[in-house]
């Protein structure tokens, strides 16, 4: 992962996402995590999944659901937080996507896109499970972008 290659808010976000595993006594950075903080966003991700004919609440039901699911660590394991192999592939897809559409950094959308794509992750089974595709997201992605790529951090 090259985090100097993520947009600040990006960065924010996944320093959101290692402070809720924290908090939860979790001992790994789960791809949830990070989908949890991104729906909390209250400045437009919810948005950006309604405008992908998604369903914002139910994602984000089913990212509590999952979360609650995580076991919990105490004692001298706690606060020991490990990333999950499938969150670092995340970061790869999510850097690759970022490429591939021109942008010199990975923005949070192109983290959504990465959690929509990540199969056999919940959090991309919630995504599904609440009317979020993938195409219809990069679509939404592009119709709001306007062709603007990601070349500050």
């Amino acid at each position: 992962m090259e985090f100097e290659n993520y947009t600040e808010r990006s960065r924010g976000f996944v320093q959101s996402a290692q402070a809720l595993a924290l908090r939860s006594n979790h001992q790994r950075l789960a791809p949830e995590h990070i989908l949890k903080v991104l729906l909390d966003d209250k400045e437009g991700l919810a948005n950006l999944i309604e405008a992908a004919g998604g369903d914002a609440p139910k994602a984000h039901a089913g990212v509590e659901a999952a979360l609650a699911k995580i076991p919990t660590v105490e004692g001298g394991g706690a606060g020991q937080l490990y990333l999950a192999p499938e969150t670092a592939k995340l970061f790869e897809q999510a850097e690759q996507i970022a490429e591939k559409a021109g942008d010199s950094f990975v923005t949070v959308e192109r983290l959504l896109l990465a959690l929509a794509l990540a199969t056999g992750t919940s959090a991309a089974e919630i995504l599904q499970e609440a009317g979020l595709t993938p195409q219809n997201l990069n679509s939404a992605i592009n119709d709001i972008r306007k062709g603007r790529k990601a070349d500050s951090a």
